[in-house]
């Protein structure tokens, strides 16, 4: 079994980037699909922002649950 997986994981994360930079995708970890999505948009945030050299230049990430934006959040 695949850690994630486009239509299987229960959330995806978008980080949209300044113009001229390629935006970033993240899909949740399947084994986490039980969980609630407040808890899982934490856990995906927190290993972006620390794993992610990107992060700091990261406009907007956007939380998808379904195809539907359920949460967004826009840096200063």
């Amino acid at each position: 079994m695949p850690f994630y997986q486009t239509g299987t994981s229960k959330l995806k994360m978008v980080a949209l980037m300044p113009p001229n930079e390629k935006n970033i995708t993240w899909y949740s970890p399947i084994q986490e699909n039980k969980k609630h999505s407040n808890t899982i948009m934490n856990g995906m945030l927190t290993r972006f922002v620390n794993g992610q050299e990107a992060a700091k230049r990261v406009v907007v990430y956007q939380f998808y649950e379904n195809g539907a934006l359920i949460h967004e959040i826009k840096r200063p």
